[in-house]
């Protein structure tokens, strides 16, 4: 009679040795698969610049120009300013694109009469909020770039103990992406609070911002970009601050909110104008610089709601930020989630990856419309 040989189990050793070698393959797989991931983050960002491409030059050939920066006009009642609070509708340029980018039923609930701000009411609460309230709260798909974690603008928690203490909760949709707005600060030297309006001339010329004087939005054609469409930039991303961080808010004028400048490299340390007569009162450290309705002071996270700030300071997260109470004087660099760089689009359509080491006189020459520098393709 035979003996049924019982079935051999593996020894601690072999099963320890296969925990091991599945442990390796993960390691191995891992970076892979998140490096997959990214790459198709990346590929959707490059997508929604593209769309933007397209909208802003079907605006151009209907409109013979780019669209405003932001909309208004001081020579017109009630609008008496350029800031914040002087009754402008100062409306953004991406509200004059929706037509073109199949958002023609948004485009046409936006009530133009009021814009993205309008006449202050009696409590200091933007009349707009109130009027375009479904609009502004409306999420837009390809203004999120995958990369960066969604954030929404909280007005009532943004701004408790300032300006606008009174108002009700409302939050407002934000996004990534912004237009070039030169390589000074938001008042571009023409503005009576900017910080180069003793020499206006320091600014170069781009693509959107302010006419001579800041009575209104400059009005720039595709024949104004002598430098090269291919050579300039258009737009580029930014990220999206926390709930009580003005960074991101696509429906209001201020920089890091619709637009960025040129003075930090792309997800730059190191200002441009550091140890000039024109730095900024951060000691043209590695922030952004925001408004806020009280004084200047270094931020702080959360946002310091009783002096007004509208900048939560966050250094780990690439989101450090200085509030300052001229509004003109504020600046926000591109900056972004992707390893290595920020997508970019020029103004010929075209979207190029433009790389962290760029160096800050070729990242200011590209942000440049007429100025006549000479930039290599491999610059950046």
């Amino acid at each position: 009679m035979t003996r049924r040989r019982s079935p051999r189990a593996f020894t601690l050793i072999e099963l320890l040795v296969v925990i091991a070698i599945i442990a390796v393959l993960i390691a191995l797989l891992l970076p892979a698969v998140q490096a997959a991931r990214e790459a198709a983050r990346r590929a959707q960002c490059v997508n929604n610049l593209k769309q933007f491409g397209l909208a802003i030059h079907n605006y151009m050939s209907a409109n013979d120009g780019f669209p405003s920066g932001t909309v208004f006009n001081t020579n017109t009642a009630p609008c008496n300013g350029t800031g914040f609070g002087s009754n402008c509708q100062n409306t953004t340029w991406f509200v004059l694109t929706l037509p073109y980018l199949e958002g023609g039923a948004m485009y046409a609930s936006f009530n133009f009469q009021v814009g993205s701000e309008g006449p202050m009411t009696y409590t200091g609460y933007p009349y707009a909020y109130a009027v375009n309230s479904t609009i502004l709260t409306s999420k837009i798909g390809f203004f999120q770039c995958p990369s960066d974690p969604e954030q929404i603008f909280n007005v009532r928690a943004s701004m408790l103990g300032a300006a606008l203490s009174g108002i009700p909760a409302m939050n407002i949709s934000k996004g990534n992406y912004g237009v070039n707005w030169g390589n000074t600060d938001y008042g571009q030297g023409q503005r009576s609070d900017s910080r180069f309006k003793p020499n206006p001339s320091t600014h170069l010329a781009s693509p959107f911002g302010y006419n001579q004087g800041a009575t209104g939005p400059s009005r720039t054609s595709i024949a104004s970009v002598t430098d090269g469409t291919s050579n300039t930039l258009m737009m580029s991303e930014f990220l999206q601050g926390a709930q009580d961080d003005i960074r991101g808010l696509i429906w209001t004028g201020f920089p890091g909110a619709h637009s960025f400048v040129t003075r930090l490299a792309p997800n730059g340390k190191i200002d441009y104008w550091a140890g000039s007569s024109y730095v900024d009162p951060a000691g043209g450290n590695t922030m952004d610089n925001l408004p806020t309705y009280g004084g200047s002071a270094p931020g702080t996270s959360p946002a310091n709601l009783g002096n007004g700030d509208l900048c939560d300071s966050q250094p780990g997260q690439g989101l450090a930020c200085f509030s300052q109470a001229k509004e003109g004087g504020c600046f926000a660099a591109a900056r972004s989630r992707h390893p290595g760089g920020v997508n970019s689009l020029m103004c010929d359509g075209s979207v190029r990856f433009c790389k962290n080491s760029v160096s800050l006189p070729t990242w200011v020459a590209l942000g440049s419309m007429a100025g006549g520098e000479v930039v290599s393709a491999d610059s950046y």
